[in-house]
Protein backbone atom coordinates (compact mmCIF):
# COMPACT_ATOMS: atom_id res chain seq x y z
CA UNK A 1 0.00 0.00 0.00
CA UNK A 2 1.35 3.36 -0.89
CA UNK A 3 1.00 5.98 1.76
CA UNK A 4 0.01 9.51 1.24
CA UNK A 5 2.64 11.65 -0.46
CA UNK A 6 4.86 13.85 1.81
CA UNK A 7 4.57 17.49 1.24
CA UNK A 8 7.50 18.87 -0.74
CA UNK A 9 9.97 21.26 1.07
CA UNK A 10 10.37 24.67 -0.34
CA UNK A 11 13.99 26.04 -0.74
CA UNK A 12 14.69 29.28 1.18
CA UNK A 13 18.07 31.07 0.43
CA UNK A 14 17.95 33.10 3.67
CA UNK A 15 18.04 29.94 5.70
CA UNK A 16 21.24 28.86 3.93
CA UNK A 17 23.12 32.11 4.72
CA UNK A 18 21.97 32.11 8.32
CA UNK A 19 23.30 28.60 8.80
CA UNK A 20 26.58 29.49 7.15
CA UNK A 21 26.97 32.49 9.44
CA UNK A 22 26.31 30.36 12.49
CA UNK A 23 28.91 27.80 11.41
CA UNK A 24 31.47 30.53 10.80
CA UNK A 25 30.87 31.96 14.27
CA UNK A 26 31.35 28.57 15.88
CA UNK A 27 34.61 28.07 13.98
CA UNK A 28 35.97 31.41 15.12
CA UNK A 29 35.06 30.68 18.71
CA UNK A 30 36.80 27.32 18.45
CA UNK A 31 39.98 28.98 17.20
CA UNK A 32 39.87 31.52 20.04
CA UNK A 33 39.50 28.72 22.60
CA UNK A 34 42.44 26.80 21.22
CA UNK A 35 44.80 29.78 21.24
CA UNK A 36 47.35 29.67 24.17
CA UNK A 37 46.83 32.56 26.52
CA UNK A 38 49.85 34.86 26.90
CA UNK A 39 51.05 35.26 30.48
CA UNK A 40 52.81 38.41 31.68
CA UNK A 41 56.53 38.11 32.44
CA UNK A 42 57.30 38.17 36.17
CA UNK A 43 58.64 41.49 37.50
CA UNK A 44 62.29 41.69 38.51
CA UNK A 45 62.27 42.07 42.32
CA UNK A 46 65.40 44.27 42.10
CA UNK A 47 63.43 46.87 40.21
CA UNK A 48 61.42 49.06 42.56
CA UNK A 49 58.44 50.98 41.49
CA UNK A 50 59.08 54.67 41.25
CA UNK A 51 57.23 56.64 43.86
CA UNK A 52 55.29 59.60 42.59
CA UNK A 53 57.27 62.81 42.84
CA UNK A 54 56.42 64.92 45.87
CA UNK A 55 54.78 68.23 45.04
CA UNK A 56 57.10 71.28 45.45
CA UNK A 57 56.77 73.05 48.84
CA UNK A 58 54.45 75.96 48.99
CA UNK A 59 56.50 79.19 49.22
CA UNK A 60 55.96 81.10 52.43
CA UNK A 61 57.27 84.34 53.90
CA UNK A 62 60.51 83.87 55.84
CA UNK A 63 60.13 84.47 59.54
CA UNK A 64 62.61 86.97 61.09
CA UNK A 65 65.29 85.40 63.24
CA UNK A 66 65.23 86.18 66.92
CA UNK A 67 68.04 88.41 68.27
CA UNK A 68 69.49 85.43 70.16
CA UNK A 69 70.01 83.63 66.83
CA UNK A 70 71.51 86.57 64.91
CA UNK A 71 73.58 88.34 67.51
CA UNK A 72 76.55 86.82 69.29
CA UNK A 73 77.59 88.45 72.53
CA UNK A 74 81.35 88.94 72.29
CA UNK A 75 83.77 89.23 75.19
CA UNK A 76 84.10 92.67 76.77
CA UNK A 77 87.36 94.61 76.55
CA UNK A 78 89.53 96.01 79.34
CA UNK A 79 91.12 99.43 79.15
CA UNK A 80 92.22 102.19 81.52
CA UNK A 81 93.16 105.81 80.81
CA UNK A 82 95.20 108.04 83.11
CA UNK A 83 93.50 111.37 83.88
CA UNK A 84 95.66 113.16 86.48
CA UNK A 85 97.69 112.88 89.66
CA UNK A 86 95.58 113.45 92.74
CA UNK A 87 98.42 113.47 95.29
CA UNK A 88 102.24 113.71 95.35
CA UNK A 89 103.04 115.46 92.05
CA UNK A 90 106.01 114.09 90.15
CA UNK A 91 109.29 115.37 91.54
CA UNK A 92 107.96 115.97 95.04
CA UNK A 93 110.55 116.05 97.83
CA UNK A 94 110.00 113.60 100.67
CA UNK A 95 111.93 112.65 103.75
CA UNK A 96 113.64 109.27 104.13
CA UNK A 97 111.43 106.51 105.53
CA UNK A 98 108.12 108.40 105.27
CA UNK A 99 104.90 106.91 103.94
CA UNK A 100 103.82 108.14 100.55
CA UNK A 101 100.07 108.03 99.85
CA UNK A 102 99.94 108.16 96.07
CA UNK A 103 96.64 108.49 94.22
CA UNK A 104 95.78 108.75 90.54
CA UNK A 105 92.56 109.55 88.72
CA UNK A 106 91.85 106.86 86.09
CA UNK A 107 88.93 106.27 83.74
CA UNK A 108 87.60 102.81 82.91
CA UNK A 109 87.84 103.17 79.12
CA UNK A 110 86.86 99.57 78.34
CA UNK A 111 83.53 97.75 78.19
CA UNK A 112 84.20 95.47 81.19
CA UNK A 113 83.19 96.51 84.70
CA UNK A 114 85.98 96.37 87.26
CA UNK A 115 84.94 94.02 90.03
CA UNK A 116 86.49 91.28 92.16
CA UNK A 117 89.73 89.99 90.69
CA UNK A 118 90.89 93.30 89.19
CA UNK A 119 94.22 94.42 90.62
CA UNK A 120 96.82 97.17 90.40
CA UNK A 121 100.28 95.58 90.36
CA UNK A 122 103.78 97.08 90.26
CA UNK A 123 105.85 96.71 87.11
CA UNK A 124 108.79 98.33 88.85
CA UNK A 125 109.18 99.37 92.50
CA UNK A 126 112.30 101.45 91.88
CA UNK A 127 113.68 101.18 95.39
CA UNK A 128 110.42 102.11 97.11
CA UNK A 129 108.72 99.68 99.47
CA UNK A 130 105.07 98.73 99.02
CA UNK A 131 102.48 95.95 98.55
CA UNK A 132 102.75 93.29 95.85
CA UNK A 133 99.30 94.31 94.55
CA UNK A 134 96.21 96.31 95.50
CA UNK A 135 92.58 95.87 94.51
CA UNK A 136 91.28 98.19 91.82
CA UNK A 137 88.53 100.51 92.92
CA UNK A 138 85.26 98.98 91.59
CA UNK A 139 84.22 100.86 88.48
CA UNK A 140 81.58 100.47 85.81
CA UNK A 141 82.61 100.86 82.19
CA UNK A 142 83.13 104.57 81.46
CA UNK A 143 83.44 105.64 85.12
CA UNK A 144 86.36 107.65 86.53
CA UNK A 145 87.75 106.40 89.84
CA UNK A 146 90.84 106.93 92.04
CA UNK A 147 93.63 104.36 92.26
CA UNK A 148 95.70 104.34 95.45
CA UNK A 149 98.91 102.78 96.72
CA UNK A 150 100.83 103.53 99.92
CA UNK A 151 104.60 103.29 99.55
CA UNK A 152 107.53 103.94 101.85
CA UNK A 153 110.47 106.12 100.87
CA UNK A 154 113.94 104.60 101.20
CA UNK A 155 116.46 105.87 103.72
CA UNK A 156 119.03 106.91 101.16
CA UNK A 157 118.71 110.25 99.36
CA UNK A 158 118.04 110.24 95.64
CA UNK A 159 115.34 110.15 92.96
CA UNK A 160 113.02 107.17 93.02
CA UNK A 161 110.16 106.09 90.79
CA UNK A 162 107.58 103.29 90.84
CA UNK A 163 105.44 102.09 87.86
CA UNK A 164 102.06 100.36 88.19
CA UNK A 165 99.48 98.88 85.81
CA UNK A 166 96.02 97.30 86.00
CA UNK A 167 95.60 93.51 85.77
CA UNK A 168 92.46 91.62 84.70
CA UNK A 169 91.25 88.51 86.58
CA UNK A 170 93.00 86.31 83.99
CA UNK A 171 96.33 87.98 84.77
CA UNK A 172 96.66 90.08 81.61
CA UNK A 173 97.75 93.71 81.96
CA UNK A 174 95.81 96.51 80.31
CA UNK A 175 95.53 100.26 80.04
CA UNK A 176 97.92 103.13 80.75
CA UNK A 177 100.68 102.74 83.30
CA UNK A 178 100.68 105.07 86.31
CA UNK A 179 103.85 106.02 88.14
CA UNK A 180 105.31 107.92 91.06
CA UNK A 181 108.50 110.02 90.99
CA UNK A 182 109.91 111.46 94.24
CA UNK A 183 113.15 112.91 95.47
CA UNK A 184 114.28 111.69 98.86
CA UNK A 185 116.21 114.32 100.71
CA UNK A 186 117.33 114.34 104.34
CA UNK A 187 115.68 116.79 106.64
CA UNK A 188 117.99 119.73 107.12
CA UNK A 189 119.23 120.05 110.65
CA UNK A 190 118.09 123.07 112.58
CA UNK A 191 121.00 124.58 114.46
CA UNK A 192 120.11 125.52 118.03
CA UNK A 193 122.42 128.02 119.74
CA UNK A 194 123.55 126.92 123.17
CA UNK A 195 125.78 129.88 123.83
CA UNK A 196 124.97 132.23 126.68
CA UNK A 197 124.10 135.65 125.52
CA UNK A 198 126.61 138.29 126.47
CA UNK A 199 125.23 140.78 128.91
CA UNK A 200 125.99 144.33 128.39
Amino acid sequence: MVGPPRSARRYNPAMRWSGLAAATSCFLLLLAGCARPQTAAPLDPSIQALAPAAPPPTPSLAEPLSPAMTTEVGACTNDARFIEDLTIPDGSVVSPGVEIDKRWSVRNAGTCDWGPGYRLVPLEMGGLSGPAEVALFPALAGATVPLQVVLVAPASPGEYHSIWQAHAPDGTTFGDTVFLVVNVEPVPEILVSTSTPVSR
